[in-house]
């Protein structure tokens, strides 16, 4: 069960399990490898669109905040691993991950200030990921050029039960590794997001 906030000037030790996670308090940098659940919105070009539902983990890594305290305190936080699998209509079995060969790290920060002005509110938290797109089926991986931007209103760390997405509808076109320069295939028009509890050991 969630604590809440402890009044304290120094920082938590790093959560490791639902018992530990504490309201409105930032803990010590590390890393949290925990559950994923998303239902990606893409367009097949010249197919259709659907919502495809992956599951997997991810793994983000925590630098140590800037203060202790929860409403001025920012965190920069960067995506090491994603690993999460769908099936679409379309083309089949998918696997999505961190797009290792585009040189552009997917990361983002746990924004200054919480989202009402507030001591005991959300925070908002902000991730540009760059992915690939692996068409088991198909013998393809599709990529994005452009940042996926993923925000979450947060009130705990690591965001355990939490969700978000991308802001609106967007069109984030999706390009074939093998021919990076030819006409996109596919588009992704929305991402939401569920993030569940620490994988087990």
């Amino acid at each position: 069960m969630l604590e809440q906030k402890q009044v304290t000037k120094s920082l938590v030790p790093s959560p490791k399990s639902l018992a530990e996670l504490q309201l409105f308090t930032m803990p010590e940098g590390g890393t949290d490898r925990l559950s994923f659940i998303t239902w990606d919105t893409i367009e097949i070009i010249g197919q259709g669109e659907e919502v495809i539902e992956f599951h997997g983990h991810y793994a983000i890594e925590r630098a140590t905040p800037t203060s202790a305290d929860w409403h001025d305190a920012s965190i920069d936080i960067t995506m090491r691993e994603l690993s999460v699998d769908g099936v679409s209509a379309y083309v089949g079995r998918v696997h999505a991950s961190v797009n290792p060969d585009l040189g552009k790290p997917s990361g983002g920060q746990v924004r200054t200030g919480t989202t009402y002005n507030a001591p005991d509110s959300p925070k908002l938290c902000q991730m540009y990921g760059y992915m690939q797109f692996e068409l088991l089926d198909m013998g393809m991986t599709v990529f994005n050029k452009e940042p996926i931007a993923l925000e979450h209103n947060i009130t705990h760390i690591p965001p355990v039960g939490q969700g978000g997405g991308t802001k609106e509808r967007v069109d984030i076109l999706l390009y074939r590794k093998d021919a990076p320069d030819s006409d996109p295939v596919a588009i992704l028009h929305r991402v939401k997001t569920h993030i569940g509890a620490w994988l087990e050991s």
